[in-house]
């Protein structure tokens, strides 16, 4: 080869590479969009759905998103598990269409649109507006979310969607909860549940998340009115037959302190008496040391009987009565119940049937039907119900506190760090009170559940454990909230007599008026235009 000659592109010459139409680069932002859209002209979905009608279906129930902000990474990793399994379905040949939903009411979206509007225009406006700003704001929501989906390459019925405040849907639920109400699974009642001091509304189990939160850990003592017998005899032995005696009850709620009416007690685990500054304090045997730790007593003395520690059951106490540590004209009873446990505190559990299911159960039980619950729905307490009137509960903790202490029945306080309920909208600590609600009986068909799991495939296996576990464990689910934007329940109230109003009757009629009209009808038109004509009470006969 001469010098300063070039052979151009000679390697080149000498290879067989292949010839293709595609890019060099991907370009995914443009090309993506093109394909979609290709997809979309020529409707893959509903080709896919013709190819394989007649075959074997398969059918995947989306469970829907919240209409209330823009896609995330949690929708995203959602719906294309989702597309994923559909579209090997479809390829496997199985029938296999996929029904988008959004649930349209609830919380989340109320929550959203109350920040936009703000206090002031919150304070003013009336139910019939706030509902209808709700529904555009859900409809704007989930037409986002709809392109941001279509966008993933997710497909389905877009155009179709199931979507909650649709009539229909929302005349169907009617009809479930006829059949509910019917079968004697729905009823009212007035006892604690979880309330969102912050949301101003009552939430289902479900509804809540745990979080770690600091709180006060207290030592109280409930003094006896008079000396139960199981103790009288040893300590009239010792010389201390006029001593004090009470229980030492441990709580980290100080502001329900007001609201209590018992103390329950273990029937089985073994209590003792421990001798403190010449006063007879009642608390379980195997808990006394770390009590004593706490409040700081050194080594304990124990009220003996014939030379050894006198040791008895819970059940021995029951019935004996204490003056309440704040209202001192105020008495208390002991009760026995299955659910106090040694792992920690003291054996024996202070008990406000206003502020706790257990606390509720165990006082039902034995007979306590009036219920104390000062707390309003902001998480105040009521305004003439106590001298902390007005306070919130975590206002009131420190003074509840410093009043315990002036009255010599607070002997031991600290702060901890434990788990404790919070709301999953807002984040905030809420509280257990008694109010009025409608519950759904979970007893009336926890058997059918617990079958129904024996029909499925659990994939993994272990699937099935934890969902009869849940099932069996779940107590009655709260089904009423105290906010506007969602499906009301289907009752009047009497304005003679005052009671409930529900039967078949006036229960389908609120079903036809929803399939007709929707559920704002409710709140725009009076109860004689949706009942039939001639409906009348069924308590009191009147119109």
């Amino acid at each position: 080869m001469k010098k300063g000659c070039t052979v151009a592109n000679s390697y080149k010459q000498t290879m067989n590479l292949p010839r293709t139409d595609f890019a060099m680069r991907a370009n995914l932002p443009e090309n993506e969009p093109k394909r979609l859209q290709y997809w979309n002209d020529i409707d893959i979905y509903a080709k896919v759905l013709e190819k394989n009608k007649d075959n074997a279906p398969f059918i995947l129930h989306d469970g829907p998103p919240y209409a209330n902000g823009p896609i995330h990474i949690g929708h995203a990793f959602n719906k294309i598990l989702k597309d994923f399994i559909v579209k090997y379905k479809s390829m496997r040949g199985y029938y296999a269409p996929y029904v988008p939903g959004w649930d349209c009411h609830g919380l989340p979206i109320e929550n959203k649109v109350e920040e936009q509007l703000g206090e002031e225009k919150m304070a003013k406006i009336d139910t019939a507006t706030f509902r209808k700003i709700c529904r555009e704001y859900a409809t704007k929501q989930l037409d986002g979310q709809r392109e941001g989906f279509k966008r993933l390459g997710v497909r389905g019925e877009w155009d179709n969607p199931y979507l909650t405040y649709l009539p229909e849907y929302e005349a169907g639920n009617i009809e479930i909860f006829k059949k509910l109400y019917l079968d004697g699974s729905v009823y009212r009642g007035r006892k604690p549940i979880h309330w969102c001091s912050h949301c101003h509304t009552a939430l289902a189990e479900a509804e809540i998340e745990y979080g770690d939160e600091v709180s006060p850990s207290i030592y109280v003592k409930f003094f006896f009115t008079e000396m139960p017998e199981v103790i009288k005899e040893a300590a009239e032995a010792a010389g201390m037959g006029d001593a004090q005696s009470g229980v030492v009850i441990w709580t980290t709620t100080p502001w329900t302190l007001p609201a209590n009416q018992a103390v329950c007690v273990s029937p089985v685990a073994e209590y003792a008496v421990a001798i403190v500054d010449s006063q007879l304090m009642v608390m379980a045997n195997e808990l006394a040391d770390s009590v004593a730790e706490t409040a700081g007593w050194g080594e304990l003395s124990f009220l003996e009987k014939d030379g050894e520690k006198l040791i008895f059951a819970g059940s021995e106490l029951a019935g004996a009565t204490y003056v309440h540590p704040i209202y001192a004209d105020e008495t208390g009873v002991v009760l026995t119940g299955n659910h106090v446990t040694m792992e920690s505190g003291t054996g024996c559990v202070h008990t406000a049937p206003g502020h706790g299911v257990d606390d509720y159960n165990a006082c039902q039980a034995a007979g306590i039907k009036d219920i104390k619950m000062p707390i309003d729905d902001e998480g105040r307490f009521y305004a003439g119900s106590c001298q902390w009137e007005g306070m919130t509960t975590d206002e009131s903790n420190p003074v509840i506190l410093q009043d315990m202490k002036d009255n010599g029945s607070l002997f031991a306080s600290e702060e901890i760090v434990h788990s404790y309920p919070h709301c999953w909208r807002c984040k905030q600590p809420i509280i257990f009170r008694a109010t009025p609600q409608w519950f759904c009986s979970v007893d009336s068909f926890k058997d059918d559940a617990i079958a129904a799991c024996e029909d499925v495939r659990w994939v993994p296996s272990w699937g099935k454990d934890r969902m009869r576990s849940m099932i069996l464990e779940r107590t009655d689910w709260c089904i009423s909230r105290q906010r506007r934007w969602g499906l009301p329940i289907p009752v009047f109230y009497c304005k003679d007599c005052g009671k409930p109003v529900c039967t078949e009757e006036s229960i389908e009629a609120v079903a036809n008026l929803f399939e007709e009209k929707g559920s704002n009808a409710w709140f725009d038109m009076d109860a004689a235009d949706i009942l039939p004509k001639g409906f009348t009470c069924p308590h009191c006969g009147k119109a």
